[in-house]
């Protein structure tokens, strides 16, 4: 051990707060690595492109961990190193959910259009990174906080026969490379990807060289806040500095093991933290005010990087899941469940829509296979059959339902543990505040 190693127990500790800190760079790093690497050439992403999905999500979807079944998404990686990029969305049709995040490499949404802001349009827009220089392009200007940006595009769908209408509106979406470098000397020149992003090998998050080499390149294209400097300064000893991409070969052996020793833990850690990081609201999970753009609130946003990347702010969309029922029993798709809506609904300007999941080990989750090809119910699903009083009961099961009610309700459960997740869109004041009755998930008679 060297004079600058710290003992063992705070090397662990820093350990935990730089693998924590950067985790989100690195899961926004990985996805954008996934698109652009994607085995089938034809849908891989390039970069300062628009590409859409044409597909609802569904229980073969994995690029990305809690998808809905709602919308269409449409996205892109944005490089803003070599100068402004500019989004044009044509006008879009009235009354139909649309919205475009633009999320940095922190996965903090920092700007957002969409119909909540802008109606049906039609909207232009024109990103430029923190070394722009020259003068600001006309127009509508966003500020990146970096050189990354995820844009993140929803398009509302209703139901398969919806789809030429949700394309259509994907196809409203442009991007343009506007000419331009950041300097007016145009001496800049922009970090290269670490070696590890240009492998088109999958990038392992508990593989330590890997993570600090992806997320010290992260670091250098896109300056972390002011307020995230004394983190940094702290976590440098242990290989956080932006801009090594060689740092792993640099650090103590005795650093470069505790890594290799604790990396798996802290992993699991943030794991664990999902659901201990949310807020209780009638034995559903919520998430705080700061959810979308997290501040200083590196846990919230490492758990959220796993167990939700993409997450809208609360203004946009809220979510609730559980995995418990109202007696505190884990949700079982061998055990029959019926979740109940009150008549009134839940207040939205938007829509609301009930999702079930699997997890994964890693605490991932995704739709489950089944044989109605149903991964969601909500205020649009057809065919739904309420109660005299207007309550919708959804069935949560595995097997099919003998009750003909609750059959035409059924949202398929796995044969295992499940997860449901709540999504509003466009939520109302009272429930982004969480203070309306929650549906309840209680036993089958």
């Amino acid at each position: 051990m060297t004079a600058t190693t710290p003992p063992a127990d705070a090397l662990e500790s820093l350990i935990d707060e730089a693998y924590v800190y950067a985790y989100a760079l690195f899961e926004i790093a990985r996805t954008r690595h996934l698109d652009m690497h994607h085995a089938d050439p034809a849908l891989r992403i390039a970069p300062n492109t628009a590409w859409h999905d044409r597909r609802l999500c569904d229980h073969a979807a994995r690029w990305i961990t809690t998808p809905n079944n709602d919308t269409l998404y449409s996205r892109g990686w944005l490089d803003l190193s070599a100068g402004p990029v500019r989004v044009t969305v044509d006008a879009m049709p009235p009354g139909r959910y649309w919205s475009v995040a633009f999320m940095d490499a922190f996965s903090n949404n920092f700007a957002m259009i969409g119909q909540r802001l802008d109606g049906t349009g039609p909207v232009t827009v024109t990103l430029v990174g923190p070394r722009h220089a020259g003068p600001l392009p006309a127009g509508r200007v966003l500020h990146a906080p970096g050189d990354d940006v995820w844009l993140f595009g929803r398009f509302i769908v209703d139901g398969p026969d919806d789809l030429p209408a949700a394309h259509a509106m994907q196809d409203r979406v442009h991007v343009t490379v506007l000419p331009g470098p950041h300097s007016q000397s145009g001496a800049y020149t922009p970090p290269a990807l670490s070696t590890r992003e240009a492998d088109p090998a999958p990038l392992d998050p508990v593989d330590a060289a890997t993570f600090l080499a992806v997320v010290n390149a992260g670091l250098a294209r896109n300056p972390p806040p002011a307020a995230d400097a004394a983190v940094l300064a702290r976590c440098a000893v242990v290989g956080l500095r932006a801009g090594d991409p060689h740092a792993w070969g640099t650090l103590d052996p005795t650093i470069r093991a505790a890594w290799s020793a604790r990396i798996g833990a802290t992993f699991e850690g943030i794991r664990r933290s999902i659901p201990q990081l949310s807020l209780q609201v009638q034995g559903w999970r919520v998430r705080g005010p700061e959810i979308g753009n997290f501040g200083t609130n590196y846990a919230e946003r490492s758990a959220i990087a796993l167990g939700g990347l993409g997450a809208l702010e609360p203004i946009e969309a809220v979510y609730a899941s559980r995995a418990v029922d109202d007696s505190g029993e884990r949700l079982d798709g061998q055990q029959a469940r019926v979740l109940s809506i009150r008549p009134e609904g839940l207040p939205a300007d938007g829509f609301w829509s009930m999702s079930m999941y699997e997890q994964t080990r890693d605490g991932r989750l995704f739709f489950t296979d089944n044989p109605i090809a149903r991964y969601t119910v909500g205020d649009r699903t057809p065919g739904l059959r309420r109660d005299a009083d207007g309550t919708l009961r959804i069935a949560l099961q595995h097997a099919a339902p003998d009750d003909p009610v609750l059959r035409a309700n059924w949202l398929p459960a796995p044969a295992g543990p499940f997860v449901v997740t709540l999504r509003v869109y466009l939520p109302r004041a009272e429930l982004r505040a969480w203070q309306v009755t929650m549906p309840t998930i209680v036993r089958a008679d």
